[in-house]
């Protein structure tokens, strides 16, 4: 292989863009409660119809950071619905992992609303990793409801990696290669006498811009034991069974991993229910930034947590600006980013609408 992976071929897709794309179905209210069930996420904006037609925004809503679903998608080596998320000509097989993503959100998406989406190539590069080369490809999605309107925008970073000889041999000649045993993983909880209960809607008080102070700790949201259920019910609400989530052979003997991982957008849903929780029904949940940077398993419980670093009024709105992150039962931090968040003032409605930033 050569000392570069961005050959030619790979560098001429910087720029280009998706032919958009309209999903299947539109939002259903059955979609908006298996996105939210299967985040443990009880706001009933996304389930209690009557609640929500009583709120400023008079409808149900989708959680925001899961507004697309892949329907059916063809299944192919990595998973249903992975091949088509990364349709770059690499010079290997590799998986792509969730970097992170930069959201803006500028409307609500509601149930009932079709959704499109068009993808941009903005950037292909390459850095060198402990086992390797690594390859980032940076896109930008855009997403517009039935009305053509944009809802929101997303920064998406992938990082893809060359498999290691062994793997490669064993991927290309599946059956013909003696294989490594397989190492054994903890089996993933609830133990036989437990069943894991579903959390129950709280009351929900608005917090209003005056209320909050800089250093001021969001209520975090814990998620845990983790399970491969909450894998698998992630994967039928959301519509991307990638194989490194729920197949265990897979994930350790293909991609070299030591267990099935949690799914990088399902971190996102922990931490937008973090930042959701903290805005309120009044509040809007604006931007967005994470970047993924450890793994986490069955076993783990996982604590969404954030802090307000900055306080400041901008266009008569006041704005928040969050660090968030998420850490294991392991002691890791697995995810760190920012956020922000505007708030009413007492008295004050907030617009519907958003303009995007730079």
């Amino acid at each position: 292989m050569s000392s570069t992976l961005i050959t030619p071929q790979v560098r001429a897709i910087i720029g280009q863009e998706t032919t958009p794309e309209r999903n299947r179905f539109p939002i259903s209210e059955e979609m908006a409660y298996d996105l939210a069930d299967a985040i443990q996420d009880p706001n009933p904006m996304y389930s209690d119809g009557d609640y929500a037609a009583r709120s400023r925004f008079g409808k149900l809503l989708c959680p925001p950071l899961a507004t697309w679903k892949d329907i059916a998608p063809s299944i192919g080596f990595f998973g249903a619905g992975q091949e088509s998320h990364f349709q770059v000509p690499l010079p290997f097989n590799g998986y792509g992992l969730n970097g992170g993503s930069d959201w803006q959100f500028l409307r609500p998406v509601y149930v009932g609303d079709w959704i499109t989406r068009r993808f941009r190539i903005l950037d292909i590069y390459e850095k060198q990793g402990r086992s390797g080369l690594l390859v980032f490809v940076v896109r930008q999605e855009t997403q517009t409801n039935q009305h053509g309107q944009v809802v929101n925008l997303a920064k998406r970073v992938s990082i893809h990696r060359a498999l290691g000889s062994e793997q490669q041999a064993s991927t290309a000649n599946a059956g013909e290669v003696s294989e490594p045993p397989l190492r054994p993983v903890p089996v993933s909880p609830p133990a036989p006498d437990t069943v894991i209960s579903k959390p129950v809607a709280q009351s929900r008080d608005q917090r209003y811009f005056e209320d909050v102070t800089t250093g001021m700790e969001l209520p975090p949201v814990v998620k845990g034991p983790i399970t491969t259920t909450h894998l698998v019910r992630w994967a039928a609400a959301n519509g991307n069974y990638a194989r490194i989530h729920w197949d265990l052979p897979f994930a350790q003997l293909r991609q070299g991993l030591s267990n099935v991982v949690v799914n990088g957008s399902l971190k996102n849903q922990y931490l937008g229910q973090l930042l959701l929780d903290f805005a309120g029904d009044e509040g809007w949940f604006k931007r967005f930034y994470v970047e993924h940077r450890g793994m986490d398993y069955p076993d783990d419980v996982i604590t969404a947590y954030g802090t307000v670093t900055e306080k400041a009024e901008q266009d008569g709105f006041g704005y928040l600006t969050c660090r968030v992150g998420l850490r294991n039962s392991r002691g890791e931090e697995t995810a760190s980013g920012h956020a922000t968040i505007v708030l009413p003032k007492r008295g004050q409605s907030l617009p519907l609408v958003w303009e995007a930033e730079e």
